[in-house]
């Protein structure tokens, strides 16, 4: 937060999305609930603009869902834009998707650009109950979003959390993309690819880094030359003040869960 907003306060004329390819919650240990509410807070005050619905957090956005319905969690965190071209849930109370989000900004040149964002969960071994959500083929759906928001927009971004060989297949065979990112748990940093007329970048896991894409758009508003790198989450990144005191208050429960664990 304390970067997007220094970067803001920085570049006060310059536009910025923040999108994320999910993959945020936690499964798999007994603090996950804790864990989860708090992420599920904090990424709301986050305000990112997409999220991807990722095979990994759709069992836990299930779970928040279903804790804001009896009362345990406050319904706006539930308020997050997640998108997702190939699902589509069949229960009542899961969070909204959507199968694209579109955002329009004004740049250097005077012109507007259009800026297009969907996501893209792979689930190969059908773990997802098939009764609960729909899920289409990746490609498929994808292909589908493209064509259809091909003249609503003049940059196109996809969000998913397949493997690297199953991304730049995509990239290969469905025409229109233009930025990739592919959030599948990987602990080194990569360097974006060039795949076609696709760019592929990899996010770093677990938020010790964030990937940027700078684009330096010319006369016409479809056109980008881009600039990537990584940002470390360091000490060079000051602490945003709120959220801050929102990971001190999540400290302070899971230590105290952990106490009275050792009690008993």
């Amino acid at each position: 937060m304390s970067y997007w907003k220094a970067f803001a306060k920085k570049y006060p004329s310059v536009p910025f999305l923040r999108v994320d390819g999910g993959s945020i919650f936690v499964n798999g240990v007994a603090e996950a609930p804790v864990l989860n509410r708090w992420t599920l807070e904090g990424t709301y005050r986050c305000g990112l603009d997409a999220l991807n619905l990722s095979a990994w957090d759709l069992p836990v956005w299930q779970e928040m869902a279903d804790l804001t319905a009896a009362g345990q969690i406050p319904k706006e965190f539930l308020d997050v834009p997640l998108v997702s071209a190939n699902v589509t849930a069949k229960l009542p109370n899961f969070p909204r998707l959507q199968r694209y989000v579109i955002k329009e900004h004004s740049i250097a040149s005077g012109n507007r650009v259009r800026i297009g964002v969907t996501g893209l969960l792979y689930d190969p071994q059908e773990r997802i109950s098939r009764s609960e959500f729909e899920i289409r083929d990746p490609q498929a759906a994808v292909r589908q979003v493209m064509e259809e928001i091909r003249d609503k927009t003049d940059y196109r971004v996809v969000l998913t959390d397949m493997d690297i060989g199953k991304a730049m297949s995509l990239a290969i065979v469905v025409p229109g993309i233009d930025l990739l990112l592919v959030a599948h748990n990987y602990e080194v940093a990569s360097e974006p690819q060039q795949v076609g007329d696709t760019l592929v970048v990899i996010p770093v896991n677990e938020g010790r880094m964030f990937s940027e894409v700078r684009m330096n758009f010319g006369p016409a508003a479809g056109k980008a030359q881009l600039v990537t790198r990584f940002v470390p989450l360091d000490r060079t990144v000051p602490d945003d003040p709120e959220m801050g005191e929102l990971v001190r208050k999540a400290q302070a429960e899971m230590e105290d869960l952990r106490k009275g664990k050792s009690l008993h």
